[in-house]
């Protein structure tokens, strides 16, 4: 069990820095800098602050401030916030497409059905990563919709903070394997405590 229960506790620490690894190269995205220990502080503070608040807001919220604070750049960490959210609705989606089929004896689904949620998945997930990496869709939007000359100059900056990844891509799919990885550590810790605790018939598949 002390074994099991050891695996279960590094998968959640690796998921923990996979998800610090992703919020770093966002960064660099952007042209920012923050030490990478000084980020894995702040992590943990979030995550402090996330258990009183509901969904991730303690957590995301405060590595804004933080790294607002640090970088002096509100606009560019806020877009690093918004596309670390969509980035980690793209992996948890595209691990549900990859592993819908192994719950439908869990779920009783009739083969057509699976059939159409699973296109429907895929389309989704498709849209959402040529988005991610071409995002001048975003851009175009953000430039036509108008706006009070008050604020315009800062429209004007989320705009260009949102399409600075479209020329570093690189970076972008590093970042979503990094997402992937959050899951996927997840997963892996609860397979560990579940087989610390000796669950009978339940297999990796289930989880």
């Amino acid at each position: 069990a002390a074994l099991w229960l050891t695996f279960a506790l590094v998968m959640k620490l690796s998921g923990m820095l996979a998800g610090v690894v992703r919020w770093r190269l966002l960064l660099h995205g952007q042209g920012l800098r923050m030490p990478f220990w000084y980020m894995v502080q702040s992590w943990f503070v979030g995550r402090m602050f996330g258990i009183f608040l509901p969904s991730t807001i303690g957590l995301d919220g405060y590595r804004f401030y933080d790294s607002s604070v640090y970088t002096r750049e509100p606009i560019k960490s806020a877009t690093v916030i918004a596309v670390e959210k969509l980035i980690g609705f793209l992996s948890l989606t595209f691990l549900v497409f990859l592993t819908f089929p192994l719950g439908f004896r869990l779920l009783k689904i009739n083969p057509a059905m699976l059939a159409v949620i699973l296109c429907a998945l895929a389309v989704f997930v498709a849209a959402s990563f040529l988005l991610l990496l071409s995002p001048r869709v975003i851009q175009v939007l953000v430039t036509v919709i108008p706006t009070p000359s008050v604020v315009r100059n800062k429209i004007d900056k989320l705009g260009a903070a949102i399409t600075a990844y479209s020329s570093r891509r690189g970076l972008l799919l590093a970042a979503v394997g990094c997402g992937l990885w959050v899951h996927l550590g997840t997963v892996f810790t609860y397979f560990g405590t579940m087989m610390a605790l000796r669950a009978a018939n339940t297999s990796l598949t289930d989880i």
